[in-house]
């Protein structure tokens, strides 16, 4: 591995680091529990997220794969190059 692909991939691992830091920096309660609550929100809200994304994928492969049974085709195809 070169030493530019180290750097990429320890490049999240510092900011993650950071993050902690900053985190222990703050002296007030009442910030660090604002601190908490706000990440567990956006926590929540990327979970239901991802949930909604992969429910949608799946309902929308599901309905490809309806109409390509009731159109005789079998499986849906992908689309070849043009």
């Amino acid at each position: 591995m070169a030493m530019d692909d180290d750097a990429v991939f320890d490049r999240p691992r510092r900011e993650e680091l950071q993050l902690i830091k900053a985190f222990l920096g703050i002296t007030d309660p009442g910030k660090r529990q604002r601190v908490l609550r706000l990440a567990e929100q956006l926590a929540d809200d990327a979970s239901y997220e991802a949930a909604g994304l992969e429910a949608g994928l799946e309902a929308g492969l599901e309905a490809g794969l309806e109409a390509g049974l009731e159109a005789g085709l079998g499986a849906p195809r992908r689309p070849g190059p043009k």
